[in-house]
């Protein structure tokens, strides 16, 4: 399997399998809250305080523990940059690890770590702070549940309506599809979530930031350590790599497969384009969700290199 192959398929496992987490632990905390109510009408404040800690280990024990298996994940894509070097004429000092490279990948993954805590921290407090104000305000307890569930899944939230499930259903299926019919299909199921859940139209929920960060810090690790390991063995060029999709940047298609010195990959990583997240190309890439990166290259490598 290549390298682009593999982080392809890496990314898309690692945000499925934390979109599964959120959902349940929306189902999880909806049962504490509905466990703590005890069959009253509404919460008290003394209750929505104390649920605060209840909360947190919920999003610990759920969400931040999958986070924590995704990230040891990462010594994958390690062994898949040690694949691709592994012919190129360089000095075999610098295909193996040593003990400052595990040093290196553990502080990564720690960074990588701190970006899935943000966001628990992030939407503890918004989960809780709704609770809290339900209770001062006497907010009726479904529409603070409704609530609830839209700060963890936006219009993905759970329902009682077969219909609106299906339609979330089909879009987490097929939101990536090269098909254009699909994708207006797709397109057409996303707003009449947006008309049910309109108060979300804008997506700031859990699940948004969360599978976005599942995505991209498995790229930002790979193209710090793939750079990093570059730096070590004096390679000063770098390709472009990756396979375009309907969503693909205008940027990332004009500049797929070129070759570029740092210095000329920073130059251009200067310059504004939609969706840019940040000028550190080994970094940020083409922006949030690219699923483009970098490769050593020389050359002379051309029928060595796998991508």
């Amino acid at each position: 399997m290549s390298k682009i192959d593999f982080i392809t398929r890496l990314t898309d496992q690692h945000e499925e399998r934390i979109i599964g987490t959120l959902k349940n632990l929306e189902d999880k905390i909806i049962a504490q809250l509905q466990k703590s109510l005890g069959g009253a009408p509404t919460l008290t404040t003394q209750l929505a305080i104390e649920l605060r800690p209840a909360l947190k280990t919920l999003i610990e024990e759920n969400y931040l523990k999958e986070a924590t298996l995704l990230i040891s994940e990462y010594d994958e894509i390690v062994k898949q940059y040690q694949s691709l070097i592994k012919p190129l004429p360089i000095p075999d000092n610098f295909k193996s690890l040593t003990r400052a490279d595990l040093n290196t990948i553990n502080n990564l993954k720690f960074l990588s770590f701190s970006g899935f805590e943000e966001v628990a921290n992030r939407f503890l407090n918004v989960i809780a702070d709704n609770v809290y104000q339900s209770a001062v305000t006497g907010k009726p307890f479904n529409q603070m549940v409704k609530e609830i569930r839209g700060a963890i899944n936006g219009v993905y939230q759970r329902s009682n309506e077969n219909a609106i499930n299906r339609l979330t259903d089909y879009v987490a299926k097929n939101r990536y599809s090269n098909n254009k019919s699909i994708l207006d299909k797709v397109a057409i199921a996303k707003t009449q979530l947006n008309g049910k859940y309109a108060s979300d139209i804008l997506g700031n929920n859990m699940r948004r930031y969360a599978s976005q960060i599942a995505h991209d810090s498995i790229m930002q690790f790979d193209g710090q350590f793939t750079k990093y390991k570059a730096n070590e063995a004096g390679i000063t060029s770098y390709k472009y790599t990756g396979t375009n999709i309907t969503t693909t940047r205008d940027f990332c298609r004009r500049h797929l497969s070129q070759v570029f010195t740092e210095e000329e990959a920073r130059t251009l990583w200067s310059s504004r384009w939609k969706g840019k997240s940040g000028s550190d190309p080994f970094v940020n890439r083409g922006g949030y969700r690219c699923r483009h990166s970098f490769i050593p290259y020389d050359p002379e490598w051309e029928n060595l290199l796998e991508d």
